[in-house]
């Protein structure tokens, strides 16, 4: 039996087991915010008519969490549902969210020129970022939208993030260096040179844009670890 570290609407991490999302699957109603996380870390798709349910309501911890493991089960028959929730949404945050939810699911391309948009708005293009901050399993296209979206933040190409406060600033890059740091992303990072060679460029020049101890000690690591597995020619 597995058990996940999972959070309730709270904020508070809780434990969820094996034995309560099968009991929860026996339920027809929505899932609490934590089952709901731990449903995407398990990928327990025979859940997803559950988490969709749990979309809607008034706990907006809950229909994030659902949203996020929908993402990180890949229900790509959930697109329409979020669209469609998101236009009657009176949340804006969670209107948002379902939007960035849904447009990944159409692919990391899709998300990545979404965000590379001048006309996007800015707290979708952040809630783009924030997709990552999820258990899902990344492609080599997200590691292009990562890297991406890492060189817009350094650069400040785009003109909301000539704007953008330093503490959100920070977020997004944090989200970014602690996506690319998981283990399947270090993996395709071995695998794919263009976007590992790129990387490491941005990740040398990081500790000129931020104070940030937990950035740039995990942007150091991170380069540690790419730079390492290149120099002991690990396959790609």
């Amino acid at each position: 039996m597995s058990i996940y570290e999972a959070f309730n609407s709270n904020g508070v991490s809780v434990v969820v087991s094996d034995v309560d999302l099968d009991q929860a699957a026996r339920d027809d109603g929505p899932l609490s915010t934590e089952l709901a996380d731990a449903a995407g870390q398990a990928r327990r798709s025979d859940l997803v008519d559950h988490l969709r349910r749990s979309l809607d309501g008034d706990d907006r911890a809950r229909k994030l969490a659902a949203a996020k493991a929908l993402l990180a089960l890949g229900d790509c028959g959930a697109d329409p549902l979020l669209v469609s929730l998101a236009a009657s949404e009176p949340d804006t945050v969670v209107a948002k969210s379902f939007t960035a939810v849904a447009t990944r699911l159409r692919g990391p391309q899709a998300a990545l020129d979404l965000f590379s948009n001048p006309d996007t708005d800015p707290q979708l293009a952040r809630l783009l970022v924030s997709n990552y901050n999820s258990h899902l399993r990344l492609e080599p296209g997200d590691i292009r939208f990562l890297v991406t979206a890492l060189r817009h933040y350094l650069a400040r190409s785009l003109p909301w993030l000539t704007k953008l406060r330093a503490d959100l600033w920070d977020n997004g890059v944090f989200l970014i260096v602690n996506a690319l740091s998981n283990d399947g992303a270090v993996h395709l990072l071995r695998d794919t040179e263009p976007e590992r060679t790129a990387l490491l460029q941005l990740l040398a020049t990081l500790p000129e844009h931020t104070d940030d101890d937990d950035i740039v000690t995990g942007a150091k690591d991170l380069r540690a670890v790419l730079s390492d597995g290149a120099r002991r020619g690990e396959p790609r």
